[in-house]
């Protein structure tokens, strides 16, 4: 009698209780014969399914951008992969010129590729208002370039005229000099002038000359229009008296009074001292002054008027 709690043994095809024989197993990558969906499916980025798809392509405008403002570097060559090339336009300062408007003309073209030969991602939709920004760049490149040359021509000239034009130096004894148009004259150019009681001194124009710049003297600028300069010589004939430029004063047509201006030793200034009976003290003296008829004023030892006379420099 068979107990019911024990389930019947498993039996074969031919009836009898021995387990049947297994199949062999399927060859790897076919299907298993337990169905469909069996078979071994390659997961996502596994080396045995499709490649998986590379960096995305550069961008055309920014590419672009860095053809037009850094072509010269080769900034867009290097941003395009292509380094050894990005190098050779960098050291030859984009091929002097030629080689950064090829390629920005290339990449406007549409006819740029990254280093992979890929064409740029937004060419279609971006390249008629790169097309036109470029024109305006190169249209006001070309205006200010033409102003900056016409500005530098301009100064150069101006500076070539300048240098050109000379400078009239400071008045010598060598000179002729030109006769004052009056005053208390003792012999052509010269005045006697009496500086104190019992002293008297011959000055005597030597020269006079116009000028707006003493070379010596460049970082001076008149105020007044230029500089007059006038030669004298100071000579004591009667007891000792005192030479300087400061016994002289200078006024335009207008009544205006020049400002002195002092001259040392090196530039030929009247050199200021005692002159002794029979001494000759000679020197220039340079006043700011309006160009045109001037009337010089001696003064004597007191400050006072002593002579006065009037010329016209040379100019």
């Amino acid at each position: 009698m068979s107990n019911p709690s024990y389930p019947p043994a498993p039996r074969n095809e031919s009836g009898t209780a021995a387990p049947a024989v297994p199949p062999a197993p399927a060859a790897f990558g076919t299907q298993y014969p337990g169905g469909p969906g069996a078979g071994y499916q390659p997961g996502p980025g596994s080396s045995y399914g499709a490649p998986t798809p590379g960096a995305p392509a550069k961008s055309f405008m920014t590419t672009w951008i860095l053809s037009l403002l850094l072509g010269g570097l080769g900034v867009d060559r290097f941003y395009l992969g292509k380094i050894g090339t990005g190098v050779a336009k960098l050291l030859t300062a984009g091929g002097f010129g030629i080689w950064s408007i090829v390629d920005l003309i290339i990449t406007l073209t549409g006819n740029a590729r990254d280093k992979d030969g890929r064409p740029l991602l937004g060419y279609p939709e971006n390249k008629k208002k790169a097309w036109i920004i470029t024109v305006v760049v190169w249209c006001a490149g070309l205006i200010l370039g033409i102003v900056s040359t016409v500005v530098s021509l301009t100064l150069f000239a101006a500076a070539v005229q300048g240098q050109a034009t000379p400078v009239p130096a400071i008045p010598s004894a060598s000179q002729e000099a030109p006769l004052p148009s009056q005053g208390t004259a003792a012999d052509g150019n010269s005045f006697m002038v009496t500086v104190s009681e019992g002293t008297t001194a011959k000055v005597t124009v030597l020269n006079s000359g116009y000028t707006t710049e003493i070379p010596e003297m460049a970082y001076m600028k008149p105020l007044n229009g230029g500089f007059l300069l006038v030669e004298v010589s100071w000579e004591a004939v009667s007891g000792t008296s005192f030479a300087a430029s400061t016994n002289f004063e200078a006024y335009d047509a207008d009544g205006k009074e020049g400002d002195r201006i002092f001259l040392d030793n090196a530039l030929g200034g009247l050199t200021s001292g005692d002159v002794a009976a029979g001494d000759v003290q000679q020197g220039v003296i340079a006043f700011d002054i309006k160009n045109g008829p001037t009337t010089v004023v001696i003064n004597d030892d007191f400050g006072d008027k002593a002579a006065t006379f009037t010329l016209t420099p040379a100019s």
